[in-house]
Formats: C-alpha cells, structure tokens, sequence
C-alpha cells in the first residue's frame, strides 16, 4: 500500500489549519490504524484460509 500521494494530499490539506504537534500526533494515529487493520486483515486471511469450506 502507497501512501505517499494520500499523505501528499493530507499534507497540503490540512497542515494550513492544523499546528505541528496536532498534526504529527494524526499522522501517527492514521498509521497505527492502517498497521492494525492490516495485520487484522493478514490474520482473517489465514483464518478462513485453515477452514475447510472457504470460498
């Protein structure tokens, strides 16, 4: 997953409004989310991948 043009636009969107701090503080929250959803994502993958009936 490429997330340098969503960042690139998050960037020139919201760094006017919003202070350093506040912003960086975002930015690692939107990456903590996108690191937990993918490994929930991996490890539904491997489950239904070890029940006999997936699809």
């Amino acid at each position: 997953m490429n997330l340098k043009p969503f960042l690139g636009q998050l960037n020139s969107a919201k760094v006017k409004t919003l202070k350093g701090p506040t912003f960086t503080a975002f930015l690692v929250l939107i990456a903590a989310a996108v690191a937990i959803i993918s490994d929930w994502a991996n490890f539904m993958a491997g489950l239904m991948g070890t029940l006999p009936n997936n699809h």
